[in-house]
């Protein structure tokens, strides 16, 4: 899944110009944040794996303890790149084997 991850004023998300394609409100989490119940409800089976294109400005560290603490799904970084002036990573997230029993 690769949201619009660049932070920017929040009426920018989901507007009608290009801005659309790469503003994601404040900490460019707003679009995520509201995509993470759902990717933890179809992580909720065995063996599921989603990968989450996000940067540092998204503070993927809090993206990680937050799905721990509430959904019960591990992510880790699985990849990490530099594009220009920022750093990519590919987060990856699993369901824990406490959490498939």
């Amino acid at each position: 899944f690769n949201p619009p991850y660049v932070p920017t004023p929040n009426e920018e998300v989901g507007s009608d110009g290009i801005e659309a394609s790469w503003a994601g409100g404040e900490n460019g989490r707003v679009v995520l944040d509201r995509a993470l119940p759902q990717i933890a409800q179809l992580l909720a089976h065995p063996h599921g794996v989603a990968y989450i294109v996000a940067v540092d400005d998204n503070y993927p560290e809090q993206i990680s303890e937050m799905m721990k603490e509430n959904y019960g799904i591990d992510v880790v970084p699985w990849l990490r790149r530099r594009a220009r002036n920022e750093f990519l990573t590919i987060l990856k997230m699993t369901p824990t084997r406490a959490f498939c029993s």
